[in-house]
């Protein structure tokens, strides 16, 4: 199937023509914002030939395709010409508080990344060439190429803007008309920090170059008044006036408040994660290159971007940048090691398609092609990323650009901190590639010496015995009383799949979870939509999970009876929640469980395919 014909099919299994408010695409995944979720056809479009998943947030279905994702979305844009600046996104499903605002920076960002991106790149190349003495530092030759790097980042606040006015939907020329307002050199007396519009009103002079978030803000204020003034003022006058009275008010107020404070949210942010980095290295280290695979598989890595941007703004350089190379390294070993030890020739095609993209800093193909189906190697992955990652940020390892991390970007990472880059990567490298080796097959390891361990004929009563014990060895009674509804029916690919491990979703009838057993509460989330608990006899481990994007309600609807630490018994109620509160927030309110150590079991069978449940009825039935 050519780039063509996928983009026809997956025009189809959306929905069609109609069915598209906007698209766009980031480095890896078509991002299609559709007017009705329920004409997607999620699952005929992960069979399609070249797509590694999908995920739905809202009304927005995230098509991943890697490398390939440029090339189908131009085949794209020709089958449905929109102007993704406009029509009207309905936002009522994406109204998610934190998730919300992740993935309207993830939109803003993501489309003016690639020049940022070559800038990091080029500037990296640049010190490498004076640093080994291939050019001179003075030669007008490296001078013009500084300039062609810098201005990327000097003037992002322009790039931003235009990517700004295409998600608040408004004048993008207006939206740089605010940036060109915020780059300004105003001409003061030196020491002068503030301005007096009309006398009164003090204007903060800041250096805005390479700012995020304070162009973002005024932005969405612009895109407000323009659209107050332009529904109100008479259209024959509309296009003089309209503009300049939003100019007029829109630039005092984003000059004397929300610049301002956009910037100083980002250099407190960026200030912040250099204070966690400099207070424990290795655990900031190991937090963020241990969780980095986590975060793709979600799709919400792009939300980091704004705090690595923000570090090389404030700083010149990021460290975070550094410890997400790492992991991205990681992420690309492992699949290498899953190629030498897969017996099947089709598994070792799929993981050796997915080395070289991941190297070059496209991890999809490796995180879902391979490391979603060996749990091994994404645990080995994980491992090896957080370490390396915190080995690189003990040493001072950084990048002096905002670059796709990856070994064609490690130019940019050369300078003061590169022998943390050095170590990082041989230590990321080899654990990755250790740790792979040894978990890949562990489990199917384990089952094979099992059946070794008796080699005489069996006889009845030993079959008997065996099959006894198998059939009694552990059950998991119900957490919940409901009606258990099927998996496919959930939109989130991490429970459908059971990425996580055997799960079961259900439909609770009495708002209500209980404990299925005598068990420590092991993990808690501040937003109280998910628990993991363990069984203090068996050791296993179950996450109950209210909803999808719960998390998103900030812990609204929930009210939490116990706290991570604690012991609690059989029957106990452990949580309960309010699910008219959830639906009315457009969300999904099935309880998932997951036992997340299915893998250190021999056998874990999910009792019950349909029907309704109560707390004396099975789940799970476990085989040690």
């Amino acid at each position: 199937m050519n780039n063509q014909e996928l983009a026809e099919a997956i025009l189809k299994e959306v929905g069609g023509k109609k069915n598209i408010q906007n698209f766009t695409n980031c480095m890896t995944r078509l991002r299609l914002q559709v007017k009705d979720e329920n004409k997607v056809n999620q699952k005929a479009i992960e069979q399609l030939s070249g797509v590694l998943g999908t995920q739905l947030q809202g009304t927005q279905v995230q098509v991943i395709l890697g490398g390939k994702v440029l090339s189908v979305a131009n085949e794209f844009s020709k089958l449905v010409p929109i102007n993704n600046s406009g029509g009207q996104e309905d936002d009522s499903q994406n109204k998610g508080g934190i998730s919300h605002v992740l993935n309207t920076l993830s939109a803003i960002l993501t489309p003016a990344l690639p020049p940022v991106i070559a800038g990091g790149l080029m500037k990296g190349l640049i010190f490498m060439f004076i640093n080994f003495g291939w050019a001179d530092g003075a030669s007008d030759t490296i001078i013009f190429f500084n300039g062609l790097a810098d201005c990327m980042f000097y003037f992002f606040p322009f790039l931003l803007a235009v990517s700004s006015a295409k998600k608040f939907k408004t004048n993008e020329y207006i939206a740089l008309a605010l940036a060109g307002l915020l780059m300004y050199p105003f001409a003061i007396a030196d020491g002068q920090q503030f301005i007096q519009l009309f006398g009164i009103i003090p204007i903060a002079v800041v250096n805005y170059s390479s700012s995020v978030l304070p162009i973002i803000f005024s932005v969405w204020l612009l895109s407000h008044v323009l659209r107050f003034f332009t529904a109100r003022v008479p259209e024959m006058v509309s296009m003089i006036f309209s503009p300049l009275l939003s100019l007029v008010i829109t630039a005092p107020i984003a000059m004397c408040l929300l610049a301002p404070l956009g910037y100083y949210i980002g250099e407190y942010l960026a200030i912040a994660v250099k204070w966690l980095i400099d207070f424990s290295p290795w655990l900031a280290g190991l937090i963020v290159g241990g969780t980095r695979p986590i975060l793709v598989l979600g799709g919400m890595h792009h939300a980091m971007n704004p705090i690595m941007q923000q570090e090389v703004a404030s700083f010149g350089y990021s460290q975070m940048l550094a410890m997400v190379l790492m992991s991205t390294l990681a992420q690309a070993t492992a699949p290498l090691v899953v190629y030498f030890k897969a017996k099947k020739v089709e598994e070792k095609q799929v993981a050796l398609s997915a080395v070289i993209p991941g190297y070059i800093g496209i991890t999809e193909p490796a995180i879902y092609g391979v490391l979603a189906k060996y749990r091994g190697a994404m645990i080995a992955a994980c491992l090896g990323g957080g370490i390396g990652a915190a080995v690189s940020t003990i040493f001072g390892g950084r990048s002096f650009g905002f670059v796709m991390p990856g070994v064609l970007s490690i130019p940019a990472f050369i300078g003061e901190g590169f022998l943390g880059i050095v170590l990082g990567i041989v230590t990321t490298v080899i654990v990755t590639a250790v740790l792979t080796f040894v978990l890949m097959d562990r489990f199917n390891a384990k089952e094979k010496k099992e059946k070794k361990k008796n080699t005489r004929p069996l006889e009845n009563s030993d079959i008997e015995a065996v099959t006894a014990k198998q059939v009694s060895d552990l059950e998991i009674q119900s957490p919940v009383i409901g009606d258990i509804i099927p998996l496919d029916s959930i939109e989130d690919a991490t429970f459908s799949k059971e990425i996580l491990g055997k799960t079961i979703a259900v439909s609770s009838t009495d708002e209500t979870i209980y404990a299925p057993f005598d068990a420590e509460i092991k993990a808690v989330f501040p937003t109280k939509h998910a628990i993991g608990i363990e069984s203090l006899e068996d050791g296993v481990e179950l996450l109950i999970h209210v909803g999808l994007d719960t998390v998103s309600l900030e812990g609204q609807g929930f009210k939490l009876k116990v706290k991570q630490g604690d012991r609690i018994k059989k029957g106990e109620t452990i949580l309960s929640f309010n699910r008219e509160y959830i639906r009315s927030k457009n969300l999904e309110d099935a309880v998932i469980v997951v036992v997340t150590n299915s893998e250190t079991f021999k056998t874990v069978d999910k009792v019950p395919e349909l029907g309704s449940i109560d707390l004396q009825n099975n789940l799970f039935s476990i085989t040690k």
